[in-house]
């Protein structure tokens, strides 16, 4: 299986339980990872064969900036939920990174990560 990857992609949203977090954007990272067969736009050099980066890039902030969610996991459900339903891929992996997550500790993050199959949507 081949994959697809955008790392580190920056969105600004309102996610968070806490009042405070919703007054203002804060900064999420994310990685999104697409598991799909390449081999026909390896060979056809088309971008018709493969997955636009421009309309992931897209559909993924779309998502994420819809709603105001409490959860980090609710809205990473829904981006799983939206690509997969989009694209023709296989499998998605998204992390979430909430570096300005409100924890009284010294991290540099805190990141969940879903994995989800086709056929679990």
């Amino acid at each position: 299986m081949d994959t697809i990857r955008v790392k580190n992609l920056k969105i600004p949203a309102r996610h968070g339980v806490y009042d405070f977090e919703k007054d203002k954007d804060g900064l999420f990272e994310l990685d999104i990872e697409l598991k799909l067969e390449l081999k026909k736009p390896g060979h056809s050099d088309r971008l018709e064969d493969t997955i636009n980066y421009n309309d992931l890039v897209n559909n993924v902030t779309e998502i994420f900036t819809e709603k105001d969610y409490n959860l980090v996991e609710a809205v990473c459900e829904e981006v799983c939920k939206s690509l997969l339903n989009t694209f023709p891929l296989d499998q998605v992996i998204v992390r979430i990174r909430k570096p300005h997550a409100p924890i009284m500790a010294s991290l540099d993050t805190v990141e969940i990560e879903m994995v989800r199959k086709r056929e679990e949507v």
